[in-house]
C-alpha cells in the first residue's frame, strides 16, 4: 500500500513538473512574440521635446559636475605631487616623513569631500533656479486659466522675461483675447 501511494505521489509530481516546464516554455514564447510597437518605443529623441531648453540646464549641470571634478582632481594631483617629493627626498622613512605624507593623504581626502559637497550645493541650488522659473510661471498660469473657466477674459498677470513658461503664458495671452473677442467683450480680470 505505502508502495502504491509513493508510485502515485511521483507520478503526481512528475505530471506537475511537466506541467511546469510546459507553462514556463509557453510564458516564454508569449513573451517572445510580443514585439514592441512603434508607440510603445523610447528613443532618446522623445526625450528632448525641447531640446535647446533642455540641454541648456544639462549643459549647466555637466559643466558645473566637470568643474567642480576638474578642480577636485587638480588639487588632489598637486598633494599627490607632494607625496611624491617627499618620498624621493627621504631615503628611510621616519616619523616626521609618515606623519607629513599621513596628513597630505588626509589633505586629499577632504579636498575629495569639499569637492563633492561644492557640487552637491551646485546641484541643489540649479534645481532651486531653475523650480523657481518653472513653478512661479505655472501659478500665475493655472490662475488665468481659472479665470478664464470663469468667464474672465482679460489681461493675464505678466511673467519675468527670463521665466521659462513665457511661450505658454503668451498663448494663453492670445487664447483669453481671442475668447474675449468672440464673446462679444465680456468681464476682465484686471
Amino acid at each position: 500500500m505505502a508502495r502504491g501511494i509513493l508510485l502515485t505521489s511521483l507520478d503526481r509530481c512528475a505530471k506537475s513538473v511537466s506541467f511546469l516546464k510546459n507553462l514556463d516554455q509557453g510564458v516564454l514564447d508569449n513573451s517572445l512574440k510580443r514585439v514592441p510597437t512603434a508607440e510603445n518605443r523610447r528613443r532618446l529623441r522623445n526625450f528632448f521635446v525641447k531640446p535647446n531648453y533642455q540641454t541648456k540646464y544639462a549643459g549647466y549641470q555637466i559643466g558645473g559636475g566637470l568643474g567642480c571634478f576638474a578642480m577636485t582632481a587638480g588639487l588632489a594631483h598637486a598633494k599627490l605631487a607632494q607625496v611624491d617629493a617627499l618620498m624621493a627626498q627621504a631615503r628611510i622613512m621616519d616619523v616626521a616623513t609618515q606623519v607629513q605624507i599621513g596628513q597630505l593623504y588626509t589633505d586629499i581626502a577632504t579636498l575629495f569631500m569639499v569637492g563633492f559637497a561644492g557640487y552637491i550645493s551646485y546641484a541643489s541650488i540649479l534645481i532651486l533656479v531653475l523650480s523657481h522659473r518653472v513653478y512661479g510661471p505655472m501659478v500665475a498660469i493655472v490662475a488665468a486659466i481659472e479665470e478664464l473657466i470663469k468667464g474672465n477674459y482679460g489681461p493675464v498677470r505678466p511673467l519675468r522675461r527670463n521665466d521659462e513658461l513665457v511661450p505658454i503664458h503668451e498663448h494663453l495671452q492670445t487664447l483669453s483675447n481671442r475668447l474675449k473677442e468672440k464673446d462679444g467683450g465680456a468681464t476682465d480680470v484686471s
